[in-house]
């Protein structure tokens, strides 16, 4: 199938217009502290510096493995697949579709599969978990037995963890490679904070590898500071999602879902943006994410009106 490629959570300029239920960022907004630090990196003129990587450092600690930092996680996946040097991608469908853009970037041949199995020598599975869109999760173990299943073919495999936090999910490195992002959980996409976690392939690393804004930000914001905001995101997400899914539920078809968003099927709701999955090959089916009460009430009128 050909993959069309689009992204919510995009609307800044828009904002205002409508409800956007198609950014999967943190619902529950930034961490404190977060804001401030990024003003104050502005007005000490950080961005008039290098960074320090001291928000390596902080990332390190808060992971508890070896963490390589990158602009985004989609520049630590570019990173990472052109370290690893695959003869081929294999993407198990559907998944995030900017593994086909890295891709069809780094010139490397990719298949959009079912089963990852489908996997040979030289290939290179490359996967979320949580898978996005879906929202489902993984467990370590399952996908460390898929990691050495693929590695008995001469094949291997890279998680992208991007949204493992929003789950009591423990992830699979050291062990497996694994790439993340930390602008979801933080709700600053923006930022572009993103990771490589385990021991680096030789090539992984390149100067100047995150910006000096966010290196100043993350590493005041401190690994303490991100666990706080983890714990207070998932007591939201414990309490608001059963919520919104059971009353979506009575007049729609959710999908489950381990994390903050899940898929819905049928007709798109009007007056609210959701982020349709078309472009993933699944007909008549959307994403939703949850916000906040008062917009989750919003976005189930919207859905049981379609």
């Amino acid at each position: 199938m050909a993959v069309v490629f689009y992204h919510g959570g995009t609307s800044w300029a828009e904002e205002g217009v409508m409800p956007d239920f198609s950014d999967n960022s943190n619902p529950i907004g930034p961490p404190e502290g977060l804001i401030y630090y990024v003003r104050e990196a502005v007005e000490r003129g950080v961005y008039l510096r290098f960074p320090a990587n001291l928000a390596e450092e902080v990332l390190r600690e808060y992971e508890g493995v070896e963490v390589t930092v990158f602009n985004g996680a989609t520049e630590a996946l570019l990173a990472a697949i052109a370290a690893l040097k695959p003869r081929r991608i294999v993407i198990p469908w559907p998944n995030y579709a900017d593994y086909v853009r890295v891709a069809q970037l780094l010139g490397v041949g990719y298949v959009l599969v079912e089963d990852p199995l489908q996997a040979a020598s030289g290939d290179l599975v490359v996967m979320s978990n949580p898978n996005n869109p879906l929202g489902r999760y993984v467990r370590r173990d399952e996908v460390l037995d898929l990691a050495r299943r693929l590695k008995a073919r001469g094949a291997a495999l890279l998680v992208d963890e991007s949204f493992i936090d929003f789950t009591r999910g423990e992830s699979a490195a050291p062990d497996v490679p694994v790439v993340k992002s930390y602008g979801k959980l933080l709700a600053a996409p923006g930022l572009r904070v993103g990771a490589y976690l385990g021991d680096p392939p030789p090539g992984l690393k390149a100067p100047w590898r995150l910006n000096s804004i966010a290196d100043y930000a993350i590493y005041h914001l401190g690994a303490s500071g991100i666990k706080k905001h983890r714990e207070r995101t998932l007591a939201y997400i414990a309490e608001e999602l059963p919520r919104v899914w059971q009353k979506v539920a009575k007049c729609a078809s959710p999908l489950p879902t381990d994390v903050h968003f899940f898929v819905v099927k049928g007709r798109e709701p009007k007056g609210v943006k959701v982020r349709p999955l078309w472009t993933h090959g699944l007909a008549d089916a959307y994403r939703v994410s949850i916000k906040t009460p008062e917009l989750n009430d919003v976005l189930i009128k919207a859905i049981c009106s379609a």
